[in-house]
């Protein structure tokens, strides 16, 4: 489905419920104000009411959608389960690898993947590159974390600088707090994107917090997407007001934080 998320093409949501909509589990500080709660709330946009806690309904597994990545013939971005987490704990893990195998078979095709859970993520990955004797993922597939503050970042970074992969990448998003040095992680990832919280009642995001990311990106070379700046940011202690509600128009950043970098191509 096409997006207005600016760092993806398009977002494909494998999973959902049985009955209608989708489910996740939150996990931590940046889930407070989830978006996908917010629609998923909403049956106009197909959601089924249901809160992001407690049991799962029934799910089902998109299998017709996987299989048309194999015949599309135009590279996209793909952010697949924008609204869930694909490893979650309540997802079986050879619909994980399904999805997998589905990616394999489309190299033309870009997967960005983002968990909160990359413990999980490096367990289910290892088990599929041993089941098809590769030693590293495929270079289309793209695996992240979201971080979203100091502890987060030391929890999260480390599973997922053991996946094998060609682009690791952090969703800094909600950016919550300072995260101070982080040069020793920034080895270990090829993209930071980057955003402040947006929607109602969204938490400060302090413009310095972004500069200290970008700068720091900039010294080891990393590509850094500045996606926006969020609806409740500040700079120099001043509401730093735009016009775009997220915050998320690159023109009203300052001139140092038009950043929208990518990786560059790597092929197997």
């Amino acid at each position: 489905m096409p997006t207005n998320i600016e760092w993806t093409d398009l977002t494909d949501n494998i999973i959902r419920a049985k009955e209608g909509g989708w489910w996740c589990q939150k996990i931590s500080d940046g889930c407070k104000n989830c978006y996908s709660e917010k629609l998923n709330q909403n049956s106009f946009f197909g959601g089924n009411k249901l809160p992001y806690s407690g049991q799962p309904p029934e799910l089902t597994l998109d299998t017709e959608a996987i299989r048309k990545w194999g015949f599309q013939r135009k590279s996209r971005r793909h952010f697949v389960a924008s609204m869930t987490d694909v490893f979650g704990e309540w997802v079986p893990r050879f619909w994980q690898h399904e999805m997998l195998d589905g990616m394999f078979v489309a190299p033309k095709q870009i997967f960005q993947i983002l968990t909160k859970r990359p413990e999980i993520m490096l367990l289910s990955m290892n088990e599929w590159l041993s089941n098809h004797g590769l030693e590293e993922l495929p270079s289309n597939i793209w695996v992240g974390t979201s971080i979203e503050n100091r502890r987060t970042l030391e929890e999260r970074s480390q599973p997922l600088s053991q996946i094998p992969a060609s682009v690791r990448f952090w969703s800094v998003e909600p950016l919550l707090k300072h995260l101070g040095d982080i040069s020793q992680y920034l080895n270990d990832v090829q993209l930071v994107i980057i955003g402040g919280e947006s929607g109602p009642n969204s938490r400060p995001c302090h413009i310095e917090w972004i500069e200290s990311i970008v700068k720091q990106c900039s010294e080891s070379k990393t590509p850094v997407f500045v996606k926006q700046l969020g609806a409740n940011a500040y700079y120099q202690g001043q509401r730093f007001k735009t016009r775009d509600k997220k915050g998320g128009e690159i023109e009203e950043f300052p001139q140092h934080l038009k950043l929208r970098e990518f990786p560059l191509p790597v092929r197997n």
